[in-house]
């Protein structure tokens, strides 16, 4: 084809786009941050020190003092012995984040078994009750 007929383009004719904007970083930082990232609420625990889980914690929200509609669906679908009274009554939070995973059979079975084997230093754990309904709870979804 003849240069001469081929219509010439110049930068200007394309729309201006914004540029990109990046960090440079290294690629252990880049993978502490994707690794960070990709923690769940029961995960978080366990790899953050005491000193920085104030800064790390989310604000508190309504639902961590109360019940939310999927967890009381939850407990009205469980068998009536399986009910977790005492977890339901003094920890909402964590009651609301097992209604959450309760239909995923690894993340529940891997949220209960993070909640029963707290690796933190410095905590008591929870009262005999609570920590009961959690096996009852671990041992019902096994066949999962």
């Amino acid at each position: 084809m003849d240069q001469s007929k081929q219509p010439s383009v110049s930068a200007s004719s394309f729309p201006q786009e914004e540029a990109l904007e990046f960090e440079l970083t290294n690629v252990e930082e880049a993978r502490r941050v994707l690794d960070a990232g990709s923690l769940t609420q029961f995960d978080v625990a366990s790899v953050v020190r005491p000193e920085q889980w104030k800064r790390m914690r989310r604000r508190s929200l309504p639902t961590d003092r109360a019940l939310t509609g999927q967890a009381i669906d939850w407990l009205l679908d469980l068998p009536s012995a399986l009910r977790p009274q005492n977890l339901s009554q003094q920890f909402p939070r964590i009651t609301n984040a097992l209604a959450e995973v309760w239909q995923e059979p690894q993340q529940c079975q891997a949220a209960l078994d993070k909640l029963l084997c707290d690796g933190r230093k410095s905590r008591k754990g929870f009262p005999d009750a609570v920590r009961h309904e959690l096996i009852a709870l671990r041992s019902w979804t096994e066949p999962f």
